[in-house]
């Protein structure tokens, strides 16, 4: 892994969020899945470092808590980015799941085996696994196609070669 040192910021987002959070997620920051229901449970995540992110109308006044006005991913995203200053800067783009939001390890293309299709295997080079869930990653045309919408929303530009941040 790169390093560069990662996002610093935690989020819990509201379980109403989850595209919203595995687009954190490919960022590299730290995006959990909360139950925000409870108005009461703000100043715990608060005190714990956590950025609280909902879509409910009665904590939108709540200091720390980033209220957010889209019921659309990406315009969500623009949102928290927009909203908390978020550069490309420090980002380790794809350096967590998508699922659970662990960090991710490198694993041989040995360890990969049986665990990605075939072909992937025959084609891939680079591949890294959760160690909380066990999925396994490999940078496929996926990868390009959510750099690419990124890049529409955030308007921040690739590196040369089309690397991400997280390499």
């Amino acid at each position: 892994m790169s390093s560069k040192p990662g996002p610093e910021k935690l989020f819990a987002l509201d379980l109403m969020l989850g595209k919203l959070a595995k687009w954190l997620r490919l960022l590299g920051f730290d995006a959990r899945m909360k139950d925000l229901s409870n108005p009461g449970e703000v100043p715990l995540l608060l005190s714990r470092g956590f950025i609280p992110v909902t879509r409910r109308e009665k904590l939108k006044e709540t200091v720390g808590v980033v209220f957010i006005e889209s019921d659309r991913a990406f315009d969500q995203l623009k949102e928290v980015i927009s909203r908390l200053s978020i550069d490309r800067s420090g980002l380790k783009m794809f350096s967590r799941c998508m699922v659970c939001s662990a960090p991710l390890s490198h694993i041989s293309k040995e360890d990969a085996f049986g665990g990605v299709p075939d072909f992937v295997f025959e084609t891939a080079t680079d591949f890294r696994k959760c160690p909380e869930c066990s999925r396994i990653y490999w940078a496929g045309t996926h990868r390009k196609r959510m750099l690419e919408r990124l890049e529409s929303i955030t308007e921040w530009k690739q590196d040369a070669g089309g690397q991400d941040g997280g390499e």
